[in-house]
């Protein structure tokens, strides 16, 4: 009898140990899954601040473009001796030192034109240190003047770090050299905080970025950061984020217990992103490590966030009352066990519901790696009226299947062999040529620019920004009608911005496209005896026939005077010959007002997906006209 008890007491307490140690794991997972949902959050809002700042340059860029006087002493200064060089950078500073004052309002600290051999011309932030050779420390200025294309990026520099906007100036064919717009980590964290409600953000660097990099004389605008010896920060003098932050007991505190955690050099040493949960005397919060890549695409730094994280708490007390639960007897383990995976279950539930895709914008984003659909945000929802994602994927594997094939927008029809998805095609672009047309939920068509960010290795975080109403009057996009104004059936421009996604719908369904083609039989004869007026309530009756006898996704189509086209999903050629033939002897009974009675032909195809639609649609068009040569009131298909 002890032996039998010994063994069960020995089984129970391994059996409580194993399940105590799968709890541990399952609670530290899915603390760790809510503290990466801020990492996300940060980094699709870093990434549209940037995007913004992007916006800022290029403006500010193509104001120099047009500053002759600016254009002529850059020109003059190419070939100008040393002596005559001083005197064009003093004439160039009082030219444009105001713009310099209006651009640290923006909060960009850097105003730094370059010559076209990637030698310091004019540093509007420190105008007395110019002449120096950038081409072996700068890899934006290097390639931006030896490739003449325009570099976007973080990167390290002689005097202070930035987000650099660099462009090369090009005027007449004469490549003059190039300008710099770099904007301090201070104006992007003026706007994280009010995108995000965290707590505080700031940035540290690596010390061959900062501190390394510097002129000798500037070493000291960097200390060490209090995370690393291999990481410094810019000094309280030049940074007001870094005035703020440093003697802050709240990001003292957190930085202190972040360095304290589990692996966190390690994790700091992989120069990946990664966030670090703390729980601390019952309340819970989270640092938001977000790897900072150069130009070099090489670890320059993080940005680092500080915020409170309550819903970690509520986690791992509900993790505690669960082993509590299992050590009252080993009599209701096994009742227990099952009970307390429900309420994981229910935990990780509620963990998931933080994964929505955060709106952060009016414009329509998505996730996507270029063929699957992840995610999108309300804003997509509301345009094409989809009830959710599973809605959109019942139809359609990917938003590009929705690009409205057209003159001057991008579309799938634009893929090149070479390239492996639509994002890599319009990556190939350049930015104002990346313009693709949709069609909402009312049938209205609208442009869109198309601004793509990578998200990982794998995925692209994808905005489209409505730009519709400035491309109005060039467009006439309101003009382009989709349906008939007689008949009030749909017209050809409807069937050109539409027929891709049908047939892809259709084929979505395991279906074909039939194709029906059919007119009045001697409807000249109407117009010729009872006048145009009689001819025009002929076409309107016919339509409402056709519209009353037909499916709700079947499309009926005016082609053009008497002649009509049905678009319909069919399995054969069969089932798109009964159709045609109700219609036919509908048409036939029908008792018109005037003409009394009217007959119609018909001809028939059946479209598959790999085939040319307009080659269809000619089929179709030849059966009609057998039809009409063997005697009209019949229906012509071509056997497939």
């Amino acid at each position: 009898m002890k032996i039998k008890i010994s063994i069960a007491l020995i089984f129970v307490i391994i059996l409580t140990a194993v399940f105590y140690k799968y709890m541990q794991t399952s609670k530290d997972e899915v603390i760790q899954n809510v503290a990466n949902k801020s990492l996300e959050s940060m980094d699709v809002a870093n990434k549209s601040i940037l995007n913004t700042y992007l916006l800022v340059a290029e403006k500010n860029f193509y104001d120099i473009m047009q500053n002759k006087k600016a254009l002529e002493i850059l020109r003059e200064f190419k070939d100008a001796d040393e002596e005559t060089k001083a005197v064009l950078r003093g004439e160039f500073f009082r030219l444009l030192y105001k713009e310099y004052d209006f651009l640290k309002k923006q909060s960009i600290r850097q105003f730094h034109f370059h010559t076209h051999d990637s030698k310091s011309l004019l540093r509007f932030h420190l105008p007395y240190k110019s002449g120096d050779s950038l081409k072996d420390i700068r890899t934006s200025i290097r390639v931006a003047n030896a490739e003449l294309k325009t570099m976007v990026g973080f990167e390290g520099g002689r005097v202070l770090p930035g987000y650099r906007y660099v462009f090369p100036i090009v005027d007449k064919g004469e490549h003059l050299g190039s300008v710099e717009f770099s904007v301090s980590f201070e104006g992007i964290e003026r706007k994280l905080r009010k995108i995000l409600p965290f707590y505080a953000h700031k940035i540290i660097l690596e010390k061959a970025v900062s501190y390394d990099k510097v002129f000798k004389e500037h070493i000291d605008f960097f200390v060490p950061s209090q995370f690393s010896e291999n990481y410094y920060l810019e000094n309280q003098d030049i940074s007001k984020v870094t005035r703020k932050t440093q003697d802050d007991s709240f990001v003292n505190k957190l930085t202190s217990l972040a360095k304290e955690s589990k692996d966190f050099l390690q994790k700091l040493a992989k120069k990946d992103s990664f966030t670090v949960p703390i729980i601390e005397d019952g309340k819970g919060y989270v640092v938001t490590f977000l790897a900072l890549k150069d130009i070099d695409n090489k670890n320059a730094g993080y940005v680092v966030s500080f915020t409170n994280l309550q819903e970690i708490v509520y986690i791992q007390k509900r993790y505690q009352d669960f082993s509590f639960i299992v050590f009252l007897g080993a009599t209701l383990l096994f009742i227990l066990i099952v009970a307390v995976i429900v309420q994981i279950q229910k935990v990780k539930n509620e963990s998931l519901k933080l994964q929505k895709f955060i709106d952060i914008q009016n414009s329509i984003v998505v996730l996507t790696d270029g063929k699957k659909f992840k995610f999108t945000n309300k804003s997509f929802f509301d345009f094409f009226k989809y009830a959710d994602m599973e809605d959109f994927l019942n139809k359609h594997d990917c938003i590009c299947e929705l690009f409205v094939r057209s003159n001057g927008f991008f579309s799938l029809a634009d893929v090149k062999e070479n390239e492996k998805h639509w994002v890599e095609s319009l990556l190939n672009l350049s930015g104002r040529n990346r313009i693709v047309s949709m069609i909402d939920k009312t049938l209205t068509p609208h442009a869109f620019t198309v601004s793509i960010n990578r998200y990982d290795r794998e995925n692209y975080i994808i905005n489209f920004s409505d730009i519709s109403d400035a491309m109005t009057e060039k467009l006439q996009l309101q003009k382009q009608i989709v349906r008939d104004q007689l008949t009030k059936a749909y017209n050809r421009v409807y069937f050109e911005k539409t027929i891709d996604s049908l047939i892809a719908s259709n084929t979505s369904q395991n279906k074909n496209t039939g194709i029906i083609f059919f007119d009045i039989d001697h409807f000249k004869n109407v117009n010729d005896t009872y006048g145009h007026k009689a001819g025009d309530d002929v076409l309107r009756i016919i339509v409402d026939l056709v519209k009353k006898n037909i499916r709700s996704n079947d499309k009926l189509i005016r082609w053009g005077g008497e002649e009509f086209l049905i678009l319909l999903p069919a399995n054969s050629i069969d089932e798109v010959y009964k159709e045609a033939e109700h219609l036919r002897k509908t048409i036939e009974k029908h008792e018109f007002d005037i003409v009394k009675h009217l007959t119609c032909s018909f001809g028939l195809s059946l479209h598959e997906a790999t085939a040319d639609i307009h080659e269809s649609v000619k089929k179709a068009d030849e059966k009609l006209y057998e039809a009409k040569k063997n005697g009209r009131n019949r229906v012509v298909f071509s056997f497939i």
